[in-house]
């Protein structure tokens, strides 16, 4: 690299460090703070088409932190577009992967400054990127950083020819052994695992968007990096997106816990359970949310509520005894009322026939409407 190429890189990573010292979550665990929230999970894949049935981005799995009124939906997927000085658009996912993969399939915008992007982003501000320069078309770019620290140069940019032309599949694939960068199914990058700050291992939301570097209000060096001013008049710019993939590499996950501020990797515990955004993609039935959620329940929750519905059994059960023996009471009365009504019935019909042996009835004819006694 040259000493230019490493100053103007320099300024650039400088600019990004201001604007992004912000943690997705507004908290950062490796400044000492315990307090931190637990970052939610994706926990299985979420694989999403933008197609234009849409008017917005899906907010049980997106959130757009800037420039929603420059997002439209089309035949070509999610279109976000620059149209004047100032303008941006940040969409991010309202979850967190701790390893897994994340794919977009985007037709970067073209113009000179204008840069598409999609970034692995951590509450520790490790980093992980694709950045497409609208004005370079032959080559792409990708980057990381770890904790945070820009000062660090790790960027590096591959050949790929028509990335503002046509669609193109930009791939992250990643695990504490190994980072892949790939493109239209091809590795073109590959880091090896190492240690905290020095490898990004800590859950990540997934960014995606456009901003131009060479807004002339922007120092030199990014507005050089970027390929130079950028002419709004040859506006708008305008990036497409047909599809995101993205996967956890944790199942059965609903979030993930800082235990310390170390920012490594074995500071974070994956909690069990299932994810909002599982249930959202799987939309399991009620019986299933019940069970999901009996089983995020504490021991003692647990027992609380098997004891008030054994409470509840036992006292059905006492109540259905009472019926039982009151009904069966009650039979029992009834059937003896039946059983003298029978005999006595019975009585009378034996009385009857004893009459009638003895003659005590006849009949002298019939047919005269004459009956004898």
């Amino acid at each position: 690299m040259s000493r230019l190429t490493s100053t103007l890189l320099f300024a650039l990573l400088a600019l990004r460090a201001t604007a992004q010292t912000q943690p997705p979550s507004g908290c950062d665990p490796t400044w000492g703070n315990t307090t931190c929230l637990d970052n939610p999970a994706l926990g299985t894949t979420l694989d999403y088409s933008f197609n234009n049935t849409l008017s917005e981005m899906d907010p049980q799995y997106f959130n757009v932190t800037a420039g929603a009124s420059l997002i439209s939906f089309g035949n070509d997927g999610a279109e976000m577009s620059i149209l004047k000085a100032g303008d941006s658009v940040t969409v991010s996912t309202q979850f967190y992967i701790l390893e897994g993969r994340a794919e977009i399939v985007m037709q970067a915008a073209k113009g000179v400054g204008i840069i598409s992007t999609i970034i692995l982003l951590s509450d520790t501000l490790d980093e992980i990127d694709w950045e497409i320069l609208g004005g370079n078309e032959t080559h792409v770019s990708n980057n990381w950083y770890g904790l945070g620290n820009t000062s660090q140069h790790n960027g590096e940019y591959p050949l790929l020819a028509g990335a503002m032309d046509t669609f193109h599949n930009y791939t992250i694939d990643w695990n504490q052994d190994r980072l892949q960068w790939i493109a239209d199914g091809q590795m073109v990058r590959e880091l090896k695992g190492a240690g905290k700050g020095l490898y990004p291992q800590t859950p990540s939301v997934i960014r995606f968007g456009i901003w131009a570097a060479g807004d002339p209000s922007l120092p030199q060096g990014t507005r050089d990096w970027a390929g130079g001013d950028t002419d709004y008049s040859k506006g708008p710019f305008t990036m497409k997106v047909k599809s995101v993939k993205i996967t956890d590499a944790a199942t059965n996950v609903t979030s993930y816990t800082y235990e310390d501020t170390s920012g490594e990797y074995k500071s974070v515990k994956a909690n069990p359970g299932d994810s909002k955004a599982f249930l959202a993609i799987h939309k399991l039935t009620s019986a299933q949310k019940a069970a999901a959620s009996w089983s995020h329940l504490s021991k003692t929750a647990k027992i609380a509520i098997a004891s008030s519905v054994l409470g509840v059994l036992l006292v059905i059960i006492i109540v259905y005894t009472y019926v039982c023996i009151t009904q069966r009471k009650k039979g029992r009365a009834e059937k003896a009322i039946a059983d003298r009504e029978w005999e006595r019935h019975e009585s009378e019909l034996m009385e009857y026939k004893r009459q009638m042996q003895k003659g005590g009835f006849a009949v002298s004819h019939l047919g005269s409407g004459e009956v004898r006694y």
